[in-house]
């Protein structure tokens, strides 16, 4: 099996059953072996991978890719091309069983998101509450969700110093301006500084879960998911809803 690391990623779940809403995405609940790669399917797996490796890279500049970041991708696309479709499919398939077929099995829950999860503690935001105290777990009418973004001077000013030309006014106005006065492209991204900021200082979470589903940002546009989180999932909620953050981890590749 291939090396892998661990990506973290927030998730707002809203009910008093947080627990259980969440073990139904467990990666560790085995179901029954089910067909997760088709033999017949392998080309356009390769295909697939390579075409998303290259739309990635062809925005570098856009989403203010790292240059090692951007090398690697460029590595692993030209390796990619050099494989045949067997060879991707073994690497693809690397560790599961196979049908009389060649189609790759799986007994890893096909709903599955996570494969570590806690109440959060290290790598989510807690929720900020009318009484000036945070916490994890709340009743939505004790939380401030406004005092839950970020204050705006530093970006409104990234934006000036680097957009507008403005002169840094103090020392911590110039360190944002050294680390964000070549990222040009990245700021291209959003229509005015207003929607710059927004985007910037927004609460948001990776998922939400409550009792219908689980929805995230995969295959969204990050920034309208970050930019509408507060109406699409906040305003709906009620004041009674508890909401409870966790923190999860999935191993990738």
């Amino acid at each position: 099996m291939a090396q892998t690391n661990s990506r973290f990623f927030s998730v707002m779940v809203v009910g008093d059953n947080h627990k259980e809403l969440m073990e139904k995405y467990s990666l560790n609940v085995e179901v029954e072996p089910y067909v997760r790669y088709e033999y017949l399917k392998a080309d356009k797996y390769r295909n697939n991978s390579i075409k998303a490796l290259s739309n990635l890279l062809s925005h570098s500049d856009e989403i203010g890719l790292e240059p090692h970041i951007k090398e690697n991708l460029e590595k692993r696309v030209k390796s990619l091309s050099k494989m045949t479709p067997f060879e991707y499919y073994r690497e693809l398939t690397d560790g599961m069983y196979y049908d009389n077929n060649g189609n790759a099995l799986s007994s890893e829950n096909p709903n599955g998101h996570w494969k570590t999860a806690k109440i959060g503690k290290n790598f989510s935001l807690p929720l900020k509450l009318k009484d000036g105290s945070e916490t994890y777990s709340a009743r939505v009418r004790d939380i401030d969700w406004e005092s839950m973004n970020e204050p705006s001077e530093l970006y409104e000013a990234a934006w000036e110093m680097v957009m507008e030309g403005r002169k840094p006014t103090n020392e911590r106005e110039e360190m944002v301006y050294n680390s964000m006065k070549d990222k040009q492209g990245y700021f291209s991204n959003f229509h005015d500084k207003e929607d710059y900021v927004n985007y910037s200082t927004s609460y948001w979470n990776y998922a939400v879960v409550n009792n219908n589903e689980w929805v995230d940002m995969t295959n969204k546009d990050e920034k309208e998911w970050i930019n509408t989180f507060h109406e699409k999932f906040i305003k709906p909620l009620k004041d009674d809803d508890l909401i409870t953050i966790y923190e999860c981890s999935v191993n990738d590749g």
